[in-house]
């Protein structure tokens, strides 16, 4: 008989350890094996076979390797709406579900079955303090789904993406925000009602850029008149429950370069570079030798004309860019979430209204502090995934 000892909890993070442990009455019998069998989406994706840890006589099977082969990333869509179209809309986007069935092997006789449970893991990652203690259905429970302060700077044609977590409780899962708009001498100038959607599982991808909101609700609601505006989450209740600052500003001589990032939390980020940029080129030049001397009736040239002969042949010239990006000084609160964006698996640079994937090169952060650093602008390397080549010969 198969005792189930423990499950990984609700709300457990997929990117770290998911240990299902169990017992069995025939755990003494020699050359018995535990058996897991692991389905996601009604596919088993795994049968593992375990051998009783020899001092317990209990199994211990992590089955974190499997839900992390089973996520995809690829639906994110890059649209300067405040709902995009891209929205994490099945199991596999920022959570995964699987079900795990027990069993037995004794004696080289397999029964499968005999006790199974079912585990949501979700898709966020584990921090360097307090790990295990993180849990994204309380702690993030209706919030938006970042750790940025919940403040930015944006100009008026500005994309800035965040993710954000509802319950049940409020309306079965929709998402119900009104954008409060100010002037220059802080006073509310109107309110504006975002259409509701329902978020999938309670999770929403959003963009509450200037851009997103005029194409949304108004191309003129957000105007140069504005200083700042204030998102509130749930505002039909006696307090809003979750609200974003955005203070407008004007492009500078430089031009800015927006990165929208993968998040800790497993929804997309930005962070504006509005200072300085640098783009460079790297090359890779593939050749051969041969001879410069050419065979004549005549005898043997070196040039003809004013044109000396080649003695290399370059045939494979690859190409590839890189871009410097600096930062206005964060603060201890935007460092803290700015380290992200340097170990995200997924950044895309947004150039002229086109989003273009990138590589961090950068690969060392220092968590500034202003009382160790004062404010120091922040600078990062990032290449870009469009591998070029020269003309082939």
């Amino acid at each position: 008989m198969i005792t189930i000892i423990s499950e990984p909890s609700a709300g457990q993070t997929l990117q770290d350890d998911l240990y299902h442990v169990l017992a069995s009455d025939a755990s003494g019998t020699t050359d018995m094996r535990f058996v897991f069998d692991v389905f996601v989406n009604s596919v088993q994706k795994i049968r593992v076979k375990q051998y009783p840890n020899p001092e317990t006589g209990k199994a211990y099977f992590d089955a974190s390797t499997v839900a992390r082969n089973s996520v995809n990333y690829e639906w994110f869509s890059a649209e300067s709406l405040i709902y995009p179209s891209g929205q994490p809309s099945a199991n596999g986007d920022v959570f995964v579900e699987y079900i795990i069935q027990y069993g037995e092997d004794v004696s080289g006789v397999t029964t499968s079955n005999m006790a199974s449970g079912e585990v949501r893991a979700l898709n966020y990652l584990a921090p360097l303090f307090k790990r295990r203690q993180l849990n994204l259905e309380v702690d993030k429970k209706n919030k938006f789904l970042t750790n940025r302060p919940k403040t930015a700077k944006a100009s008026l044609t500005d994309n800035l993406f965040v993710g954000f977590y509802t319950e049940d409780a409020f309306d079965d899962l929709e998402v119900k925000m009104v954008v409060n708009k100010y002037g220059y001498d802080n006073s509310l100038i109107a309110s504006q009602a975002i259409p509701e959607r329902v978020a999938y599982e309670g999770f929403m991808q959003m963009n509450i850029g200037p851009a997103a909101i005029n194409a949304t609700i108004g191309s003129s609601f957000i105007d140069a008149n504005v200083k700042y505006y204030v998102i509130e989450f749930n505002p039909d209740d006696v307090i809003a429950v979750e609200t974003f600052t955005v203070y407008l500003e004007c492009n500078r001589k430089y031009t800015p370069v927006n990165l929208h990032f993968l998040s800790a939390w497993g929804m997309f980020d930005t962070a504006k570079f509005g200072l300085v940029s640098r783009l460079n080129l790297e090359t890779t030049q593939k050749g051969f030798e041969k001879s410069d001397v050419k065979y004549t009736n005549s005898g043997v040239s070196y040039y003809e004309g004013n044109q000396y002969n080649e003695s290399k042949i370059n045939y494979a010239i690859e190409k590839n860019w890189t871009l410097k990006l600096t930062m206005d000084a964060p603060n201890d609160n935007e460092a803290d979430w700015l380290s992200e964006l340097i170990s995200s698996a997924k950044i895309y640079a947004e150039i002229d209204g086109w989003y273009y994937p990138v590589t961090m090169k950068t690969t060392a952060y220092e968590y500034s502090k202003y009382v160790n650093n004062r404010l120091r602008a922040l600078e990062i390397e990032v290449e870009f995934n469009q591998t070029r080549y020269s003309h082939r010969r």
